[in-house]
């Protein structure tokens, strides 16, 4: 029986495990190369968007790099001092979106859009404005946004027909002729832990029924010249006939849509009744409207058109 030297086989198998050891290094070494060069390009790639953030040739330092583009009746600077930025300020660190809806959100502006310009540096603001359509006043006040955007102070602000608010200083002389006539009293309420004295807000109810109460005034020629609501517990319409009370409102409740309806009927009052002699007229239950006659001791029901 011939004899079987083993030395080759086992030569085979040791070459075969070193070599594969050797392939193996050799994996872990690229994998380790591969991780070195991707942790270099990305420190790279950090190092120099923080160097170009920070390019004193990428920051706007003051309110004349800001273009206002598309004001036809607010002042420019109006705009410019409701723009939350802190100058200097990055134009690659901006968020468009904040200062969009702290624009939006406080002025009587329909739509903005922001735009940003590296060379020269320039934040290009484009607006789009709602015409103001009525008059609210208070005793020179600041006026709160509800982004905490603060106007003012001053005692005639014009409002538009969602109830947003400028001051009158803050419009172009030529965009307010003529003056609104439409007069809002009662339509500002205090603002609690205010930061300045006489700093006052947009009720968000009585924002509702003016936005209502105006779709109805472009809809239809309503008898009407300003809205009363220094008593809480009664808004007060004011038209050339008398004053017509409402009682407390709830904008969105049924009640308020039947009185809107029948202070459009109004006008065909004067066929029925002499004006001189009407006090008020009463449409807290507009089912059954009363009206306050001049030597009257009580309030007689409302005649009915047919």
């Amino acid at each position: 029986m011939a004899m079987v030297n083993p030395t080759p086989q086992g030569t085979t198998a040791h070459d075969a495990i070193r070599e594969r050891r050797r392939q193996l290094q050799s994996k872990r070494r690229w994998r380790q190369l591969t991780g070195l060069w991707r942790t270099s390009v990305l420190l790279t790639l950090t190092g120099g968007l923080v160097w170009g953030l920070t390019l004193p040739d990428w920051v706007i330092r003051r309110p004349e790099q800001v273009v206002i583009r598309g004001n036809q009746l607010l002042k420019t600077e109006a705009l410019q001092a409701q723009l939350p930025l802190e100058y200097p300020e990055s134009l690659l660190r901006l968020r468009p979106q904040e200062i969009i809806h702290a624009l939006e959100t406080t002025l009587p502006l329909q739509r903005v859009t922001i735009a940003r310009q590296l060379f020269p540096p320039t934040l290009i603001v484009e607006v789009q404005e709602r015409k103001p359509v009525a008059v609210a006043t208070c005793n020179q006040c600041w006026v709160m946004s509800a982004t905490g955007q603060l106007q003012g102070p001053a005692s005639r602000w014009l409002v538009d027909g969602l109830g947003f608010v400028a001051p009158l200083s803050s419009y172009q002389a030529r965009a307010v002729k003529p003056m609104p006539t439409l007069q809002l009293q009662g339509y500002f309420v205090p603002v609690k832990d205010a930061p300045r004295p006489q700093t006052l807000a947009v009720d968000g109810d009585r924002q509702q029924q003016w936005q209502q109460i105006h779709q109805i005034l472009q809809q239809q020629d309503l008898p009407i010249t300003g809205l009363d609501w220094r008593n809480e517990q009664n808004l007060i319409v004011q038209t050339p006939l008398a004053p017509v009370h409402l009682g407390v409102v709830q904008w969105h409740s049924p009640t308020f849509k039947k009185q809107l309806s029948a202070l459009a009927s109004l006008k065909q009052l004067p066929q029925y009744l002499d004006p001189r002699q009407m006090v008020f007229i009463d449409l807290v239950n507009p089912d059954e409207p009363l009206v306050q006659l001049r030597q009257q001791p009580t309030q007689q029901p409302l005649p009915r058109s047919h």
